[in-house]
């Protein structure tokens, strides 16, 4: 096991999950009629983020798959310890 790409794959699935809760947000935003302003407020906003954020996690799934056919099974691991911390730090903070 190699630690360097655990962490490689971390990175990886932290920032697909920033870049799904952006992309989500932008989506929703365009169809509800917001302008851009009101988009990046909404982005910004932590109301509704745990929502967005399991949204955005989906975008994660494609990654792991693609390392795993890669045979890039340290980096898959990493990508899924990533989903497992952004899972786990919503269901902490909501309670």
């Amino acid at each position: 096991m190699n630690k360097k790409n655990i962490l490689i794959g971390f990175i990886i699935g932290i920032i697909t999950t920033i870049i799904g809760v952006i992309i989500y947000t932008i989506f929703i935003g365009m169809q509800v009629g917001l302008n851009s302003e009101q988009i990046l407020d909404k982005i910004t906003s932590v109301t509704a983020l745990g929502k967005r954020a399991s949204i955005g996690v989906l975008l994660n799934l494609p990654i792991f798959y693609f390392f795993l056919n890669k045979e890039k099974e340290d980096i898959a691991k990493g990508v899924l310890a990533a989903i497992i911390v952004v899972a786990l730090n919503f269901m902490l903070n909501k309670f």
